[in-house]
């Protein structure tokens, strides 16, 4: 029996290896059809709960494959389903589709044109954020999974996500009404992989274990005054005036007001609308931001902090101050499972030799993985796509290069494409033999 088990795990171990040995022969004709769907999807983006052309893309190349498809969930969703030739468990693959209301300055000869109306604005629509990058990727997986199915110990289930940026106020999306809709329940996997790319070196990649990306919630304030003409202020009251104090205050809650030491924190102002006209004082002003915390604790403290300064800026201003939290939802701490990284580490280490390295650092940036990884042991991890050579800036002296997440001059290479491919796929065919 001892004797069986042994020859057993060697068939095991080499039909892995050989199957990653495959998939290096593949690269060379699988990765130009990867870097082209990346370059299709960047020149056409779309914003969150909008991915039709996206979506219908996936979902014919999925189907060309022979793959089970289910659409329509939450608005423009995706699950595809590579049923394995051997028993195993389920294994989610998750991909983000959406892209951002920025205008995009990169120059690229595939750069996005693309323009829509977001809050009432005239913006550009652009993958400012990589997930492009992220849906090419998984794409190239399903396509090698696909061919290899009689090998695979298990099924894949590829969960290609609208609106991880945020779906439109009053609609709800993303990864939370996936879940509402069922598919998990559907599907039931056992575990689930996903991978952002950002500006660190290319081809890296980094996972951190634990808590790795804050919590994440947008807040709303509104100012109500009195409209005047700009010639005669005195004779209204200013909403202006007072949100500019409210501006200088809420950025003395986390300098000023909380201890951060032990848990970081994070409270930004992204939009502020007031006025028509130079020489009208209008009755309303908005300011929209976002909070980022890593303790609930500390984010009930900064919600009544926000909350006291609107209530005091108010009385000094004899405006009327509405304050409005999770605007559009909320998203949890993003936690990686400590068990699944410690024993997949060496799936990572393999598909980008020499360029792994394990964070000991959580980064304020949120993602609604988080809703994925609270119902099942999650592992999202970070792919480097600098140039060759080029290394992030705080500075952003060369955008093209070194520009950050959300940033118009956001630059994706497409060489180090293919350490997502293998990562990913690595980590489909070494989990069943780890747990």
């Amino acid at each position: 029996m001892k004797k069986f088990l042994l020859i057993l795990i060697a068939v095991t171990f080499y039909a892995q290896a050989d199957l990653k040995i495959s998939l290096e022969e593949e690269l060379e004709t699988l990765m130009p059809k990867v870097i082209e769907w990346r370059h299709d999807i960047h020149q056409y983006p779309e914003l969150g709960n909008r991915e039709f052309r996206t979506s219908n893309k996936i979902k014919v190349h999925l189907e060309s494959l022979g793959i089970e498809v289910e659409s329509g969930i939450a608005y423009t969703g995706l699950v595809g389903m590579i049923k394995g030739g051997k028993p195993g468990p389920t294994i989610a693959l998750r991909a983000d589709m959406d892209a951002l209301p920025v205008e995009e300055k990169t120059g690229l000869p595939f750069a996005s044109k693309v323009r829509t109306t977001y809050l009432g604005n005239d913006v550009g629509v652009m993958h400012a954020c990589g997930h492009d990058a992220h849906v090419a990727i998984l794409m190239g997986v399903a396509e090698f999974l696909a061919k290899n199915k009689e090998e695979l110990k298990g099924n894949v289930m590829l969960i290609f996500q609208p609106a991880e940026e945020g779906p439109p106020e009053d609609e709800g999306g993303g990864a939370k009404m996936m879940l509402q809709e069922g598919i998990f329940e559907r599907y039931k996997p056992e575990v689930i992989f996903g991978l952002h790319v950002t500006n660190i070196p290319n081809g890296v990649l980094s996972v951190k274990s634990g808590p790795a990306m804050a919590a994440a919630s947008a807040y709303r304030i509104t100012v109500k005054g009195v409209q005047a003409h700009g010639s005669t202020p005195w004779s209204g009251i200013d909403p202006i005036m007072a949100t500019a104090q409210l501006i200088e205050s809420l950025n003395t809650v986390v300098s000023r007001r909380i201890n951060i030491i032990n848990n970081p924190a994070v409270l930004s102002v992204g939009l502020v609308q007031a006025g028509t006209r130079n020489n009208i004082i209008p009755e309303e002003s908005m300011i929209m931001g976002t909070i980022r915390t890593f303790d609930p604790v500390l984010r009930k403290e900064i919600y009544d902090e926000i909350e006291q300064i609107a209530a005091g800026v108010a009385v000094g201003t004899g405006t009327e101050i509405k304050v409005e939290f999770d605007v559009g939802g909320f998203y949890p701490v993003t936690f990686n499972n400590p068990e699944l990284v410690s024993k997949m580490t060496d799936s990572l280490k393999q598909a980008s030799p020499g360029k792994f390295y394990e964070s000991n650092t959580p980064v304020t940036g949120a993602e609604d993985f988080s809703y994925f990884s609270q119902e099942i042991p999650g592992l999202y991890f970070w792919l480097g796509i600098n140039k060759p050579g080029a290394e992030a800036s705080a500075n952003f002296g060369d955008k093209t290069e070194v520009a950050g997440n959300h940033s118009p001059y956001f630059y994706v290479d497409d060489s180090a494409l293919d350490e997502g491919v293998k990562a990913l796929t690595y980590l489909v065919l070494d989990y069943p033999e780890k747990f």
